[in-house]
């Protein structure tokens, strides 16, 4: 790993971590152990990096989206994936505070956010539940209804205001949110399908908690 991407990923995951108002560059230098005088040799200053960081994480999850999205997969397969693939913002612990420090502090940047948001629920999550319709896997409405309600449970419950409000950690808003939509849109078939693949992919984690993949699609989404 060369000496940029080392400073940005460090900077990504303090980022995510605690937000982007309350970390510093001397604060990233630190953790670093490097002066900020390297750091500023690729970045000029704090927004450089959060910009820098932004796009990071969109060309990562656009590129793996379409990965998935290319495959012959079933529904419920690309579900499950488009949920895993996104791993590495829960492994960072991607915090209420960063999408908040966004939304309030850098709202130009958050509008890019939500409009890439925007074209990947517009075009590929709502071809997916058009395929689990065929496939018998998603119940047999119109699929419009059903990415309204998807859009609609995320915006409600899945915002740095309800969790506060409620004393929910993120995670749990997360869990719960997700386990209502499911199980309002799956079909029988489709429940005993994802079931397995949760079943296989904790097997295969030893079982860490795999809803944490699942609650980094929703995170992105929110």
């Amino acid at each position: 790993m060369s000496e940029r991407e080392r400073i940005l990923k460090a900077a990504q995951e303090k980022f995510f971590r605690e937000g982007f108002s309350k970390v510093s560059m001397d604060m990233i230098a630190a953790e670093l152990k490097m002066s900020k005088k390297t750091i500023y040799k690729y970045y000029r200053s704090k927004d450089a990096l959060l910009r820098a960081s932004v796009q990071n994480l969109k060309k990562n999850v656009k590129k793996n989206i379409g990965n998935i999205l290319k495959d012959d997969l079933s529904s419920i397969e690309k579900i499950a994936l488009l949920a895993d693939t996104l791993k590495s913002m829960a492994a960072n612990r991607m915090s209420a505070n960063w999408i908040n420090d966004i939304r309030v502090y850098k709202p130009e940047i958050w509008k890019e956010i939500e409009e890439m948001r925007t074209r990947i629920i517009n075009k590929h999550i709502y071809r997916v539940f058009i395929q689990g319709i065929e496939e018998g896997y998603i119940v047999d409405i119109p699929p419009q209804i059903i990415l309204a309600v998807f859009l609609s449970s995320v915006k409600s419950v899945i915002n740095p205001d309800f969790i506060l409000e409620n004393s929910f950690s993120l995670k749990e808003a997360v869990d719960y949110t997700f386990g209502v939509f499911l199980n309002g849109i799956l079909t029988d078939k489709g429940k005993e399908v994802y079931n397995k693949i949760i079943k296989n992919k904790r097997s295969e984690e030893n079982e860490k908690d795999f809803y944490s993949s699942v609650g980094s699609l929703f995170i992105w989404l929110q």
